[in-house]
């Protein structure tokens, strides 16, 4: 039974170590002269060409729209029932080459060599009394004998997300009034799957979304975080 347990340690052990590891930057600001009264609020796409009822922009909302649910916003579908308008915009840019180049030490390994050492002792005068030999093993050994240069290329792609929200003015529907607050949230990395890493997106957003960072915030996570999983079961 414990060769069984430690096989699943190990396994385990695995499965983080391959989880990628990201920096979420998170950046968000409130306008404070605008007092916030109501918070029902009616969801828009800021994605050109992409509709509120599209599959992906359902799934990449939803994350947000539990964290606002959280915070006692109330989702309305139709606006003259919403006091504030969202706009949430996504994506996820184009791969960018990155190239970095490594400078490496150069070893050379000597064996290990048994040698004779001869002793020489000598009395008080400084005659020589008596020689001794023995044998002496020196272990191998290594020496830098250059440094190797190496260039290693990968490609990157940086993910985001964007929430902003505008005031819905009493009596006049047709158009946005100032921005109440607005968020942004982006990622530079290997991951190319958006639909990975929205969650974690969201996840590292949670406690700022809607409030005022003072400044660029980041948040280090892996997708198998226990924020991230909560994340994906909230929906």
């Amino acid at each position: 039974m414990w060769r069984h347990s430690i096989t699943i340690i190990f396994i385990a052990a695995l499965l983080v170590g391959c989880s990628p590891k990201i920096s979420v930057r998170i950046d968000s600001i409130v306008d404070q002269m605008e007092p916030f009264g109501e918070k029902r609020y009616v969801l828009y796409s800021a994605v050109q060409g992409i509709s509120v009822d599209d599959l992906y922009f359902r799934e990449h909302s939803g994350y947000f729209r539990e964290m606002l649910k959280q915070q006692g916003y109330l989702e309305v579908r139709d606006r003259e029932n919403a006091d504030v308008a969202i706009y949430f915009d996504y994506g996820i840019s184009g791969g960018r080459v990155i190239h970095s180049t490594y400078t490496r030490p150069v070893y050379a390994t000597v064996s290990g060599e048994t040698i004779d050492v001869t002793e020489t002792h000598t009395d008080a005068s400084g005659k020589t009394t008596s020689k001794t030999t023995k044998s002496v093993f020196i272990p191998s050994r290594q020496y830098v004998v250059g440094m190797s240069t190496e260039r290693k290329s990968y490609t990157v792609y940086t993910a985001h997300a964007v929430l902003e929200a505008k005031e819905i003015k009493q009596g006049d529907n047709t158009k946005d009034g100032p921005t109440l607050w607005r968020t942004v949230i982006t990622t530079t990395s290997k991951l190319d799957d958006l639909r990975r890493l929205m969650p974690m997106l969201a996840a590292a957003s949670a406690p700022y979304l809607g409030k005022n960072t003072r400044g660029m915030k980041t948040v280090d996570l892996r997708e198998n975080d226990d924020r991230v999983l909560e994340m994906k079961t909230m929906r």
